[in-house]
């Protein structure tokens, strides 16, 4: 009876070593790595990619490989193994196709009836308070700097371009505590006005900006609650009440902005609230844009302080044309064309960027991981891993990996000679609109 017992034993322990995928003689199953350079850019990152490399790890990863590797199967391994994360490398090239509007024309009074009946009316009074993201979020960086010293020059210039019987005010929020939880409850109470509704004073509205910087958290609701009260009293079919507000986040605090934005544009002072979300992730998006439509305004974005400025400029214009009756071609003609050159030098400078950066850049990556796979190729040849006929295996494998770079490389190259394309292409087409708008209204 002992010995049938030990025989059972046997069989079973020989049938579950002959089924285990890690046997002598078998080989684990890998994934196909791609052929093609579309996929070759959506497959990573490995699991040694990047900014994970490490070169004991890998060596130890190397020896776990099966033997008698063909050379399809170390390449397999090896993308599994090394390959970059070329994806948001990708979504930065992306982001980089070149658009370009141009800014509303002005529009014209009708008649010399409607010219005399505004003038004989009630001169339009104009308020415009900004509402000023403090959270500690604001003290990251984008293409042009800190996001705060963006935000602030942007918001400098545009005040500074309103007209001169508009009253601006300026609110700060989630400017005191910190962004730990500690300080939640202090920081979620910060909104402030440091520059109380009134004539544009450019000393002492610098000085307001001055006051604060990037900290806390974003009591974004709160400060639109408060911004009702800053504008009260302020009534009337003459009186506009436009808020901005300037943020790179949605509300942290526990609020409800859309309420309050609806409140607020509902409410006796009937504003209307403008938001620009800088540098805000796709859902952060979404939810300001809810915001904006709540409030009866618009929502633009911006990731550079390039942008930033463009969206500011897009506020300006379209303020004007409401304001002016009379277009001044020789301003509209000036202001696409400097417009436009911040724009493609902004564009340009991002796509040197992604060129030169030896940290982060496409070329970089790419260079990167080349040599890597070169490095483990070696390392297999050296631990007797490939199968027989090295030289020419070897060889196999060595152009698969020089394929998968050269096809990277030339991807890069063709979508930056692309991009610069599109530019000059977008140049010419701006600068032929604008001159043909420009003859048009000066017909």
């Amino acid at each position: 009876m002992k010995k049938a017992y030990s025989w059972i034993f046997i069989l079973v322990l020989l049938l579950s070593v002959g089924c285990s995928p890690f046997a002598s003689g078998e080989k684990d199953e890998v994934k196909q790595a791609a052929t093609d350079v579309e996929g070759m850019l959506r497959e990573g990152p490995g699991k040694y990619g990047g900014d994970k490399y490490d070169e004991s790890k890998v060596k130890a990863e190397l020896e776990r490989f099966p033997d008698n590797l063909s050379a399809d199967e170390a390449y397999n391994r090896l993308i599994a193994l090394l390959a970059e994360d070329y994806k948001p490398l990708v979504k930065q090239l992306d982001e980089l196709n070149p658009e370009f509007q141009l800014s509303k024309t002005p529009g014209k009074k009708n008649t010399k009836e409607d010219a005399q009946a505004e003038d004989e009316g009630k001169p339009r009074r104009l308020n415009v308070e900004i509402l000023m993201d403090a959270s500690g979020s604001m003290a990251g960086r984008v293409s042009g700097g800190v996001k705060m010293d963006l935000a602030k020059k942007a918001i400098r210039n545009f005040v500074s371009q309103l007209p001169e019987d508009a009253r601006v005010a300026l609110r700060v929020y989630g400017h005191k505590g910190s962004n730990q939880q500690k300080d939640k409850a202090l920081s979620c109470k910060s909104t402030e006005v440091v520059y109380p509704l009134g004539a544009y004073d450019e000393s002492s509205f610098q000085d307001s900006l001055n006051q604060f910087r990037p900290t806390g958290w974003t009591p974004l609701a709160a400060a639109m609650e408060q911004a009702k009260n800053d504008l009260r009293g302020n009534t009337g079919e003459n009186v506009e009440n436009i808020i901005y507000v300037v943020s790179d986040g949605i509300e942290t605090c526990g609020g409800d902005p859309v309420k309050a934005a609806k409140e607020l544009h509902r409410s006796e002072i009937q504003a209307i609230v403008n938001i620009i979300g800088f540098d805000v992730d796709d859902a952060g998006q979404r939810a300001l844009k809810n915001v904006a439509e709540a409030g009866g305004g618009t929502y633009q974005t911006a990731s550079s302080g390039t942008e930033l400025n463009q969206a500011f400029q897009n506020n300006i214009d379209e303020l004007l044309s409401e304001i002016h009756n009379e277009i001044d071609w020789g301003l509209w003609d000036t202001h696409n064309r400097l417009d436009f050159g911040l724009y493609k030098k902004g564009v340009i400078e991002k796509l040197a960027e992604l060129t030169m950066l030896w940290n982060s850049g496409f070329p970089a990556a790419a260079s990167r991981e080349n040599d890597r796979l070169k490095a483990a190729m070696v390392e297999l040849k050296e631990m007797g891993k490939l199968q027989s006929g090295i030289a020419e295996l070897n060889g196999a494998l060595a152009k698969k990996i020089d394929h998968r770079y050269q096809s990277i490389k030339k991807y890069y190259t063709e979508r930056n000679k692309e991009i610069s394309k599109k530019l000059d292409e977008l140049e010419e087409k701006i600068d032929r609109e604008i001159s043909e708008k420009h003859r048009e209204g000066t017909k």
